[in-house]
């Protein structure tokens, strides 16, 4: 295709031949039971090769039982792993991809649920982030590790796969012996000599492996952590490993998992810059020019890949959420509007794809202990339970009411399926919620790529949409299936907003969240956030506010500020407001109008001296349509209309809405 010439060609790493330069670098899944590969995962790595990426990387492998990181790790030192990766091998191979596993041991960091196994590191120096307390590895201890990963690599030879990486990145256990803040041994594993454990390791695996499969390493390019690795420690370890002549590739990543800031840029969300890998990734380039590089973070748009492809930064990239989020990407760049693999159902919209917007459901699942999704596709995770519909007919007239994501996701599936649809929105644009929040710096990057990406599928799939039409009853007449998808309002606790009691006297003025959202300007200051803790809102009016140039503070009544966020995203939500210099009262929330409550201690304080009060409180469900569409033979409800949630639940629920049995249309 013009325009990827250098994404699109092939690459050797050792004695294998990739496809193309665009890789699916290792990540977790959660479809894994007994540490074993479920066929579910089979499923979702079947539909990434069928989509035409060049390279699989399996999730991280544990060699030794000691190493598992939770309870759906895959155990590599398994024989019964042996068959599953054949399994997957076949179903990768069949569609040109090759399969390469991440063999993983994660020393002294454990997201495991008790009861927990005891944590093992170079020396006895607690995790900060994940609190876990290891003894320290005797040297007989580390030489049985050394041997599990050979019995690892002679399993992933046996299984039938392409190539090994071995995770040394991410302060995991290699890792540790690379830094002062996890080594502090005095034997011959100490920092004078920091990569004996990793040339022994890799020494190990050369010999177990064979000449077929390529070897190499995950290794950070900058740990972005005060004390810890830096970009040229880095740069200067991968030249070490290089040097010993035992590894085919390096694969480049960012942060530090036992940071809690630093494990931010594992995977980053916006508004951390894209392409975050480049300029590190350019350093280890110049440390090792001879070795085969991998560049994975943040890297989102094919043409980015092309540019840091082109420029000879590295030779392959990871694009790994963007493949979450659409695993036909590859194909469509080679074929655009080819559509899904034969023997699948065709998605109309297929010229235009699904853009990642950078959500992080993906890893937040993980984190949860449960099964990969995407916030934006639906099937991702479900690929057996949920295939695209085949077109089915006569087609039906479908009505949705609101252009928020539930109802366009309704809206996709419902012409997928080979129906007649129309939107009604009251408003005058799509996006509902999602478009308020785009106006904040959190999530500006992610409404806007999710705004085209939509916008491009609609379009592609003949979706009539109306805008500033507040419906009725009366336009459901005649149509075969009804989508509520009208959204959420903000909740308004009585007393303390317009329309409800008011405060007498001089009393501070009262606003919703969403409206200091959308007009900062309008707010006088200087401002309290009363903020239930709970999600982005409040969060984001005082980043608008802040913005605006008003003074700002915080009172957070949640355990922590934005408590149902996915981590990454605090984390960088909390640096920005401090830098913001906003001054946030912990665990504090509103009692009554002029009163503040600690919500442990029950402390009542009064209110500081601030012109306007902002409430964000919570959503509720914005229904009050459903009783006049109740009785409709074949209405349903998607989405915050049923109950306020995340944008993750709103596209599963549209596209589920519409798949919902429903009576044949009339004269069928």
């Amino acid at each position: 295709m013009i325009g990827l010439p250098t994404v699109l060609s092939p690459v050797t790493v050792g004695p294998v031949t990739v496809a193309n330069r665009i890789i699916s670098s290792s990540h977790q899944t959660s479809l894994v039971h007994a540490h074993l590969p479920t066929e579910d995962l089979i499923a979702y790595h079947r539909a990434r090769a069928a989509g035409g990426i060049g390279a699989i990387f399996l999730e991280a492998t544990a060699v030794h039982p000691s190493g598992l990181l939770t309870a759906h790790t895959l155990g590599g030192y398994r024989p019964e792993i042996v068959p599953a990766f054949a399994r997957l091998s076949d179903a990768v191979h069949a569609h040109g991809t090759r399969l390469f596993v991440q063999l993983f041991h994660g020393g002294r960091e454990q997201i495991s649920s008790a009861p927990k196994a005891p944590a093992v590191a170079p020396s006895a120096v607690p995790s900060l982030r994940f609190k876990a307390e290891p003894r320290a590895l005797t040297v007989r201890e580390i030489a049985e590790l050394i041997s599990g990963y050979a019995i690892a690599a002679a399993h992933a030879r046996a299984g039938g796969l392409d190539g090994i990486e071995v995770s040394m990145a991410h302060g995991y256990l290699p890792a540790q012996f690379f830094s002062a803040l996890s080594n502090h041994r005095r034997d011959d594993y100490g920092l004078g000599a920091r990569t004996r454990f990793a040339v022994e390791v890799l020494a190990a695996i050369r010999a177990a492996a064979g000449d077929r499969l390529a070897v190499g390493v995950r290794l950070s390019a900058d740990e972005l952590t005060t004390g810890g690795l830096t970009a040229e420690d880095c740069a200067q370890i991968a030249a070490e490993l290089h040097g010993e002549g035992l590894i085919d590739f390096a694969s480049l990543a960012l942060g530090h998992s036992a940071d809690p800031a630093a494990s931010t840029w594992i995977a980053p969300p916006p508004p951390v810059a894209r392409n975050a890998i480049a300029e590190p990734a350019a350093a280890v380039r110049a440390a090792v020019p001879g070795v085969t590089l991998i560049a994975t973070t943040r890297i989102t748009e094919l043409a980015d890949a092309e540019r840091v492809l082109a420029a000879g930064t590295c030779d392959l990239v990871g694009m790994t959420r963007a493949q979450i989020a659409d695993p036909e990407l590859i194909a469509r760049a080679r074929e655009p509007g080819a559509g899904a693999p034969r023997g699948r159902a065709r998605d109309p919209a297929a010229a235009a794809g699904i853009a990642c917007v950078g959500a992080n459901a993906c890893i937040a699942h993980y984190h949860a202990g449960t099964p990969i999704a995407c916030a934006v596709n639906p099937r991702t995770g479900r690929e057996r339970m949920l295939p695209a519909p085949a077109p089915h007919g006569p087609g039906r007239r479908v009505l949705v009411i609101g252009a928020g994501p539930a109802g366009l996701a309704a809206a996709l599936e419902a012409a997928l399926a080979g129906d007649t649809v129309t939107v009604l929105e009251r408003g005058e644009a799509i996006g509902g919620q999602l478009r308020l929040a785009g106006l904040a710096p959190a999530h500006a990057e992610l409404w806007t790529r999710y705004r085209d990406s939509i916008s491009a599928r609609l379009d592609a799939a003949g979706v009539g949409l109306r805008f500033g039409v507040s419906a009725t009853a009366d336009d459901a007449e005649g149509a075969d299936l009804v989508v509520l998808a009208t959204g959420a309002r903000p909740y308004r606790p009585p007393g303390l907003l317009p329309g409800h009691t008011s405060t007498p006297g001089d009393a501070p003025a009262a606003v919703t969240a969403w409206a200091a959202i959308t007009a900062p300007e309008t707010v006088t200051g200087p401002v309290l956030v009363a903020d239930w803790g709970g999600g982005w809102e409040g969060l984001d009016a005082v980043e608008r506010l802040a913005g605006a140039g008003h003074t700002v503070g915080l009172a957070s009544a949640g355990t922590m500020p934005g408590e149902t966020l996915h981590q990454y995203q605090r984390n960088l939500y909390l640096a920005r407001l401090d830098t913001l210099g906003v001054t946030i009262r912990h665990h504090t929330a509103l009692a009554a109008p002029g009163v503040l409550r600690h919500i442990y201690s029950g402390r009542q304080a009064p209110w500081p001296e601030v012109a306007t009060v902002v409430i964000a409180h919570g959503r509720e469900p914005d229904d009050a349509l459903w009783p006049a569409l109740e009785d409709h033979p074949a209405v349903v409800r998607a989405g915050d209309v049923l109950g306020p949630r995340t944008l993750e639940e709103a596209v599963l629920e549209g596209t589920l809405a519409v798949r919902t049995p429903t009576p044949a249309p009339a004269g069928a």
